[in-house]
């Protein structure tokens, strides 16, 4: 795979729609591959500064191509309570990374999320987290892959962490 040349820089207003359409690609029902329009309009909620369920306000960060179009995006936070009981003692001093898109045309190594993944990690340490911890649930296994090649800890499952039977996978990379 060739490389892509990208650019990573905050989340703006003007990102959204692109945005939108990776989110699209990507947020779809496990069983019937259907939008999950409720979902992506959550999503595009924290991406313009609103709470989730949790309270929390997320950082946002976009992956840019040669004509500034955007190709993927990542966030961090601090972590859910589910997760901060999972990792326990870990979870002291750890981010969250939430929301991680590449575009479908952008994905299968061609640095794009990798780039991500890096200033996500910059950005998390910048605001004093020493770890970054991520979850990943059944709709997403095929990028299970990137997460084992990239963290640098499989730190088990949670059950049912996105309801009955759909359980998610999670890491854990030292920052510092």
């Amino acid at each position: 795979m060739e490389k892509v040349a990208v650019a990573i820089r905050s989340l703006t207003e003007f990102d959204l729609t692109s945005v939108e359409s990776i989110l699209c690609e990507h947020v779809r029902d496990l069983y019937t591959g259907e939008v999950v329009e409720s979902e992506v309009q959550a999503i595009l909620g924290y991406m313009q500064g609103q709470s989730d369920e949790f309270g929390r306000v997320r950082s946002y960060i976009v992956a840019c191509g040669g004509s500034d179009n955007v190709l993927g995006c990542m966030a961090i936070s601090s972590l859910d309570p589910v997760m901060a009981a999972h990792f326990g003692e870990e979870a002291a001093g750890a981010a969250e990374l939430l929301n991680a898109f590449v575009g479908k045309a952008y994905m299968g190594g061609k640095g794009v999320g990798a780039a991500l993944l890096k200033a996500a990690c910059e950005l998390a340490l910048k605001s004093g987290a020493r770890n970054l911890v991520v979850n990943s649930g059944p709709r997403y296994f095929s990028n299970w892959g990137f997460y084992d090649r990239l963290f640098e800890k499989d730190c088990g499952i949670i059950l049912n962490k996105y309801g009955e039977g759909r359980h998610a996978k999670t890491w854990i990379k030292r920052l510092a």
